[in-house]
């Protein structure tokens, strides 16, 4: 479904942008089975007009080249019903075959791999913890995370809160952080601001709440796996349009309209005491992760049957 709003995203853009720029504001929807979202949240707006249209470019390219492709694999969980009729459509106007393929951890296509080393110490204060207590704070790893001004603003909400907390941020960028906070969350014990983390690990925790993320799609994967409701704030990118999934669509979640202390504290306890998303997430969970759910894994070796299919013409040899 993912693929499927670019793809529609794409005839949406060329009809009523200007060279990426909205020529209207407002909410829309791309189609009746995916989340409405506003022309804010469209992923090449971010940064200088400039810088805009740039991003515009690169998107348009990549999805007209995306057509001459014969698959696409993504790491994501299919709604049957809906797949194959997707799927002879999307064909038929000379698109790839979309695969989902995920989760590639549970189907044991790909093993979690780290660029940064983890600090593994969070791991035993996290043992002390009381269960469902501990806030994990994450905005991933590829760009600096919300600014400075945000950065210290959430800082702050965090202290005000009164719970325990883990906080990924690396040294870089804690410039920003308030005078002593460091020393105050150290000497208190009130949690722990690590360089990189064993997010994995922390998200199976029993002590873990909640999960404050900025919707990059694999973590939003992570926690799904782990049964972990999320307090969204996206910050770039398609993030916009998996929060609108995680909010609008699954309600496993909800979205940070800011980071002031009273909307940061409102958030996470409106999440952590709604027995609802509980259950949702619950069931989620359990489509994604059941045991006889193996559609990703046989969607993968549909893949490579059609590939040794595919190179039967050529001089690959993909069985070495």
């Amino acid at each position: 479904m993912i693929y499927e709003g670019y793809y529609h995203l794409s005839n949406f853009v060329f009809n009523t942008l200007f060279a990426g720029l909205p020529q209207r504001e407002g909410k829309f929807s791309l189609h009746p089975e995916l989340p409405v979202i506003s022309t804010e949240d469209l992923p090449w707006l971010v940064g200088t007009e400039a810088a805009r249209k740039a991003r515009f470019k690169f998107w348009k390219r990549t999805l007209e080249r995306s057509r001459a492709l014969k698959w696409l694999l993504v790491n994501s969980f299919p709604d049957e019903s809906k797949l194959e009729l997707a799927n002879r459509k999307f064909s038929s106007e000379g698109c790839p075959r979309v695969l989902p393929i995920g989760p590639i951890w549970r189907n044991g296509i790909a093993k979690s791999v780290s660029f940064w080393e983890e600090d593994l110490s969070c791991l035993k204060w996290l043992e002390k913890q009381k269960r469902n207590s501990v806030v994990y704070i994450s905005f991933g790893s590829w760009v600096s995370p919300i600014g400075e001004a945000k950065l210290r603003n959430l800082a702050v909400a965090l202290e005000v809160s009164g719970r325990p907390f883990i906080w990924v941020l690396r040294s870089n960028w804690r410039e920003g952080l308030p005078n002593g906070f460091l020393e105050r969350v150290e000497k208190e014990d009130r949690g722990r601001v690590v360089s990189w983390a064993p997010q994995k690990q922390i998200l199976q925790h029993k002590s873990v709440a909640c999960y404050i993320t900025h919707c990059g799609w694999n973590s939003i994967m992570e926690a799904l796996q782990f049964k972990k409701k999320l307090v969204c704030y996206p910050v770039a990118g398609d993030q916009f349009v998996n929060c609108a999934f995680v909010v609008e669509v699954w309600r496993v979640g909800l979205k940070l309209n800011g980071v002031e202390a009273k909307d940061v504290e409102e958030g996470i306890a409106r999440v952590i005491q709604d027995e609802e998303m509980d259950g949702r997430l619950k069931i989620l969970n359990q489509r994604i992760m059941a045991g006889n759910n193996n559609t990703g894994a046989f969607m993968f070796k549909t893949f490579l049957k059609d590939l040794k299919r595919a190179s039967s013409t050529t001089h690959f040899d993909l069985t070495s």
